[in-house]
């Protein structure tokens, strides 16, 4: 695996000097992943960075457009990172190995931003334009996995009784790393990676092992991800 590093500093979300747009995310993704999207309120931002609530309203349209900013910009870059790591990439077993790797690594690196593009969809509008294109993004980086598993059976690489389910178990697998992996904890990212693809391509039964390994500088980058364990919404006992 290429390099990552874990721990960029902390922005301290009362400093007027630093970057108020920056400033912003970094307290929604900490107060959307702790309590909630629907438990946190403007009041809440504007409390968290040292700004007025028509300070927020300055930077920011809306908290739903805030919550969709950055789920937007989430999921475009997931799909951008696994464009680039699939492009060299051509067996079945391989595409499959960095489908699995790179979610669950960009789910250990980044545990809250990835919790809210997960986990508050239903936050946003029903039938509204945001929705709509945030669901769009997820089935668009969703179809890599869905051609990643038809290419494997159709050439005979996998053998899948249900690729939908398997597609689904897998990813749910991947994602979990955002509810308990830490970068203190037993096992490396690069261990937990390993295992996992192990695990996936048992569950396809593909006879041959995957030779691609992954570049974590290829993953996205998300400035406003909170580094301090402190911050961390986990509680300690899911921390591994």
């Amino acid at each position: 695996m290429g390099d990552r590093t874990f721990g960029r500093s902390m922005v301290d979300l009362t400093d007027r000097d630093a970057d108020a747009n920056q400033r912003i995310r970094t307290a929604a993704v900490l107060l959307f992943a702790r309590q909630g999207y629907a438990a946190t309120s403007i009041r809440d931002l504007a409390r968290a960075v040292n700004m007025t609530n028509a300070g927020i309203y300055h930077h920011v349209a809306s908290k739903e457009a805030l919550l969709a900013d950055l789920m937007r910009v989430a999921q475009q870059g997931l799909i951008d990172a696994t464009e680039r790591m699939l492009r060299d990439a051509e067996s079945p077993a391989d595409r499959l190995a960095l489908l699995i790797s790179s979610l669950t690594a960009v789910h250990a690196l980044s545990p809250m931003t990835t919790r809210v593009m997960d986990g508050e969809l239903r936050s946003l509008t029903p039938g509204s334009a945001a929705r709509d294109e945030i669901i769009a993004l997820r089935d668009a980086y969703e179809d890599y996995w869905r051609d990643a598993l038809a290419r494997g059976v159709e050439t005979g690489a996998f053998r899948v009784a249900d690729q939908k389910l398997t597609r689904l178990a897998l990813m749910s697998m991947c994602t979990g790393t955002s509810e308990w992996y830490r970068p203190d904890g037993a096992s490396t990212l690069e261990q937990v990676c390993a295992e996992f693809v192990t695990i996936g391509l048992a569950a396809v039964r593909a006879p041959a092992r995957a030779e691609a390994t992954l570049d974590l500088s290829l993953l996205p980058d998300f400035p406003w991800e909170p580094p301090d364990a402190r911050n961390d919404p986990r509680p300690d006992e899911a921390r591994r």
